[in-house]
């Protein structure tokens, strides 16, 4: 199909012919016009089938050149583009057969609209369907490209005004709920499998698909939206119009989706459900609500379905299960010995401690935002501490991968960030001399001295306590309980020095809950007793 623009500013003629994927659309754009003069010529020699042109220009304007299309029968389709909107041009351009009146500036999705419903005048009595179909095609996945572009921005902004919205979304041919909805997030857990599996890599051809389906399934649905979530690859978004607070039909056809994308697209997902709204202004809060309820849902496949507000409160959501809640923390402790000290005694307890994290028999019963915050956690820890970039990178798209809920993805980027961390810890000897280790410990036991005893190092450092008290002795010199002593008196000298709390206040600041004992560990290591030295210093 050949197009014509016919406007005296070569601006415009450049912005058209970069808006609209006319190559991909199978058109071509046989010439530009300055005027209605020069567009005769290029109408004779070229016999566009569509023209789009300005109506004020110099020499011949734009119904004048429409009066001439008209007087010689030409049968092109033209769309009248003007920045002016006064009644009176238009109804000039209606009348002489224009079949739109776009206002400028030009907007994507406006033309795209017009376009669409060109493709299909042009093609109602024709034989060449497959075309009709292409071209109608690429027009939609465009219109579609801009609606989810509008309801992202609309789900992620917290101030949105419902005038531009419907105005917007008109354009789009789409029609908004006007009594109530609800929001629903799908999130799609196999994607990648199956976008390289059965989609050659092709994201949009598997949207695409998933789309459908989803229509399809909830086809008795009124006034159902259903757009992509940009900022996350694997969400789809569905807004279902309902005047109902507790409609009835949606949880049977919400589970009629789940089993479809499971049948015909071997996909499998889970949905969170948003509580009823009556505003568009509302949309943000509901896609919070729907992802809430998403990641109130257990890891493992016996719940697929959650609505927000029903049965889980948040309180008991954040608390977790002891065994998945110790896998995670000595996961942490690891990863801070390797970042703070670059030595790990046992690289293989690390990982076979993430494998355990991620089985099938640790994440059953684990919600999705139990898991966020273990992770979280320690990507935040790593990528606080680490200033190696390929290990921030890693970081960067584990976080990505966290947000999608992307569970075997995590797994395979913290995976390979440890691999990396450990490929940079120290050699043999700084382990066997211990001196940077033991550095590391004295630095945690002078932060902790009101607290710590030897099982906490113990433990926090996978340490056995005999040698590592073999180990503090022959690098300080001192006993370990000696070291402790020496922070603990140093501390309590600068409070009896300095402040005007009691011996028993002072001793309890220090770590000793019994006064008695304290001031017997002063007067051992300082020569007097607590109230003797603080008379002394303070005379």
């Amino acid at each position: 199909m050949k197009i014509l623009i016919v406007d005296d500013e070569t601006a415009v003629y450049e912005h058209l012919k970069a808006l609209i994927p006319w190559e991909e659309l199978g058109w071509s754009i046989a010439g530009h016009a300055l005027n209605g003069e020069e567009a005769c010529e290029l109408v004779r020699f070229h016999n566009p089938q569509l023209i789009l042109t300005d109506v004020r220009m110099p020499i011949m304007d734009g119904l004048k050149f429409m009066e001439w299309l008209r007087q010689t029968g030409n049968t092109a389709e033209v769309i009248v583009l003007s920045g002016h909107g006064d009644f009176e041009y238009s109804r000039k351009a209606f009348l002489l057969g224009a079949f739109d009146y776009v206002l400028k500036p030009v907007q994507e999705a406006e033309l795209l609209r017009v376009l669409d419903l060109v493709v299909e005048k042009l093609h109602q009595n024709s034989a060449v369907k497959t075309e009709q179909i292409r071209q109608t095609a690429v027009i939609r996945s465009g219109l579609s490209v801009l609606t989810d572009e509008l309801f992202t921005h609309a789900v992620s902004s917290g101030e949105i005004d419902e005038h531009e919205l419907f105005v917007r979304a008109e354009q789009l041919q789409i029609e908004l709920p006007e009594n109530g909805y609800y929001l629903a997030v799908l999130r799609i857990l196999n994607q990648e499998e199956k976008v390289n599996a059965k989609y050659k890599g092709d994201r949009g051809v598997f949207h695409f698909a998933v789309r459908n389906i989803v229509r399809e399934s909830l086809e008795h649905a009124s006034k159902l939206i259903v757009y992509r979530q940009l900022t996350k690859s694997n969400e789809i978004i569905l807004l279902c119009a309902s005047r109902d607070k507790e409609d009835k039909r949606l949880p049977v056809l919400l589970v009629r989706t789940l089993q479809s994308l499971q049948k015909y697209l071997h996909v499998h997902a889970k949905l969170g459900v948003s509580l009823h709204k009556t505003k568009l202004s509302k949309l943000s809060a509901a896609y919070r609500e729907a992802s809430h309820a998403l990641d109130s849902i257990p890891l493992d496949d016996k719940e697929l379905i959650a609505y927000y507000g029903a049965g889980t409160s948040i309180k008991q959501e954040a608390g977790m299960t002891e065994p998945y809640s110790d896998i995670w923390k000595q996961i942490g402790l690891s990863v801070e010995m390797l970042l703070e000290t670059g030595i790990l005694r046992d690289g293989k307890l690390l990982m076979t401690k993430l494998n355990e994290a991620f089985e099938d028999k640790a994440l059953a019963g684990i919600r999705g935002r139990e898991l966020k915050i273990s992770a979280s956690v320690l990507l935040e820890k790593i990528e606080a501490k680490s200033q190696n970039e390929d290990v921030l990178l890693l970081v960067s798209e584990g976080k990505n991968r966290l947000l999608e809920m992307n569970v075997p993805q995590l797994k395979e980027l913290l995976t390979q960030i440890f691999e990396r961390l450990l490929s940079l810890t120290g050699n043999e000897r700084r382990l066997k001399n211990g001196k940077t280790l033991i550095e590391v410990i004295c630095r945690y036991i002078e932060e902790h001295y009101r607290t710590v005893t030897l099982d906490d190092i113990s433990q926090r450092f996978y340490l056995n306590k005999n040698y590592f008290c073999t180990l503090f002795k022959q690098a300080t010199e001192l006993s370990f309980m000696e070291f402790v002593t020496e922070i603990r008196m140093k501390h309590a000298k600068r409070l009896l020095k300095e402040s005007e709390l009691k011996t028993y206040e002072i001793a309890e600041q220090v770590g000793y809950m019994d006064q008695r004992y304290f001031s017997q560990v002063f007067k051992k290591a300082v020569g007097m007793q607590p109230t003797q030295y603080k008379r002394k210093e303070q005379s």
